[in-house]
């Protein structure tokens, strides 16, 4: 007796198989594509926790792979890291993307913005000195981040000099400092509001 080998189902069931790989493929890649754009609304909205939430998702939906999506979402995550003070956070994800850009030119930006992690590391230790009420020691802290020119460190540092200035009841200092912080920082709505107070005082 010759046995028959049922061809006709192997094939049917390889055609299945195989419809239901792309299709479960194509919307776990749609997935990933609407949490990244909702991710980005949010961001470009300030919701930098609820983003960076999408983001998430977004990076897991990814199961590990590597391609320009997931290093958009990277970006993006990494941002609102940023922008929630989350410093750690952030310099991993920075450290993560200077990898993956080793062979382009962002390196020295990448670098930059390390430093400016390790920066903020600082400004968040003298904060915890100037509400201890050890203004003068966070004002020694300060010095030498504080400056004028675009960066985090520096805006967060100044700023953080002048409530010191304020707290030691140095109170023309303190007005000079915000006065300057406000021309580069124009709108800043602590910053204008510290100096009409010391201005007054």
């Amino acid at each position: 007796m010759k046995l028959q080998f049922p061809w006709n189902k192997i094939c049917l069931t390889a055609v299945l198989s195989l419809v239901l790989f792309v299709f479960t493929a194509c919307t776990a890649d749609t997935e990933r594509y609407t949490l990244r754009d909702e991710g980005v609304e949010l961001f470009q909205k300030g919701e930098y926790a609820g983003a960076l939430e999408k983001f998430e998702a977004a990076m897991d939906a990814s199961k590990g792979e590597v391609s320009e999506l997931q290093y958009d979402i990277l970006k993006y995550s990494t941002e609102c890291r940023l922008r929630l003070e989350d410093y750690e956070g952030a310099r991993i994800g920075y450290e993560a993307l200077m990898q993956l850009d080793e062979d382009t030119g962002d390196q020295a930006q990448y670098q930059a913005l390390l430093d400016e992690m390790d920066g903020m590391e600082v400004v968040r230790d003298a904060k915890l000195l100037i509400e201890e009420g050890e203004y003068e020691a966070a004002m020694e802290m300060l010095e030498p981040y504080a400056r004028l020119d675009g960066s985090i460190t520096g805006k967060a540092a100044w700023f953080d000099m002048a409530v010191c200035e304020e707290h030691l009841q140095h109170y023309e200092k303190a007005a000079d400092l915000f006065a300057q912080f406000l021309k580069d920082y124009p709108g800043d709505e602590a910053a204008d509001k510290e100096y009409r107070f010391c201005s007054s005082r």
